[in-house]
């Protein structure tokens, strides 16, 4: 495979194809903020300044790809050269602590809330979590309550490189992408431990039938999800008061269980510069030598690097993708609590 690594990005109103010595962006899940940062020769022409738009497209090879569009976080400025950090709406997300009560809406109108409050463009928000209220305690900033909310509804969260929010469930079909061990995959590690054997149940306080019931805010005595194991080494109980919808109540607690065993299973791997890959795609490694999984792994973490020293070059991190596979019998249970 020929390997021609090239960035090209804009800062402010200009536009820079060949002058940086370093590039390097780094991507992940929120509350993670996306951000890249490039390294320009102290007489290079820059006039941008923090709060100017900004962007970045990376090329392995095989085509430009947009890694990430947003504005400028911060310069620094010195004698040998000049460092630029620019970040998506991410940053504004992170920067936002709001304080606010949302009755009757879903999580997505929620989510879709904080973001026009932040500032932030939103694309794809497609997962479903009823709510009778939400209130948004400013010990979270908006991208942590962004992030709780997908997790309830067991989806992910992350910008994507035209600098909009997407959130929604991993995909269960073909993987997003498939690379090759010896082609594109250079080292490839995977971290192993037990499956949890342990239940997971997220206990809200309802129960109402709808966010719109006339009881929906009503306090009740009865643990939802209806059923839940008692507390105690085979079952955990993590508090979740805004889920007084039963089928929001069993539905978190299924995603909780879900996310615990994809984490019984961690992919860390260095390629070749691939620009296409960015948390949320489900990928598969094909031919794994000593009997290694090739997925489908969900990509959490992803970092681009790019140098006129070493070329260029991408590790990401990712978990088991069919983490609803290993659980077998205790989603089976669960789904039979209410």
């Amino acid at each position: 495979m020929s390997i021609s690594p090239a960035a090209s990005f804009t800062l402010g109103n200009l536009k820079y194809d060949s002058h940086a010595s370093a590039v390097q962006a780094t991507l992940g899940m929120l509350p993670c903020v996306n951000r890249f940062r490039v390294t320009l020769p102290a007489k290079a022409k820059l006039d941008a300044a923090a709060g100017d738009p900004a962007s970045l497209e990376l090329d392995g090879g095989e085509g430009s790809e947009t890694i990430l569009t947003g504005k400028i976080a911060w310069l620094r400025r010195g004698i040998v050269d000049t460092q630029v950090v620019a970040s998506d709406g991410g940053f504004e997300l992170s920067a936002m602590r709001p304080a606010a009560t949302y009755q009757q809406q879903s999580g997505k109108d929620v989510v879709r809330a904080m973001a026009s409050d932040a500032g932030a463009d939103v694309g794809t928000i497609d997962f479903d979590l009823p709510l009778a209220a939400y209130v948004s305690s400013q010990r979270r900033t908006a991208a942590e309550h962004v992030a709780y909310l997908a997790d309830l509804a067991g989806a992910s969260a992350s910008f994507g490189g035209d600098g909009k929010l997407s959130v929604a469930a991993p995909s269960t079909g073909t993987p997003d992408l498939a690379l090759l061990y010896g082609r594109e995959i250079l080292e490839v590690h995977v971290r192993e431990r037990a499956a949890p054997k342990v239940k997971r149940f997220r206990i809200g306080g309802g129960p109402a039938g709808s966010s719109s019931a006339p009881d929906a805010l009503r306090y009740s005595l009865s643990a939802l999800p209806g059923g839940a194991d008692d507390p105690g080494p085979n079952a955990v109980w993590e508090p979740a008061a805004i889920l007084r919808i039963p089928d929001a109540a069993s539905g978190a607690s299924t995603a909780a269980d879900a996310l615990a065993a994809s984490q019984s299973q961690i992919l860390t791997c260095r390629c070749f510069l691939q620009p296409k890959l960015r948390p949320g795609m489900v990928i598969e490694i094909q031919e794994l030598p000593n009997g290694l999984s090739k997925g489908p792994w969900l990509l959490t973490r992803v970092d681009h690097r790019l140098s006129a020293a070493l070329g260029g070059s991408t590790t990401f991190e990712a978990r088991n993708a069919s983490g609803e596979d290993l659980l077998g019998s205790l989603l089976g249970a669960i789904g039979g609590l209410l």
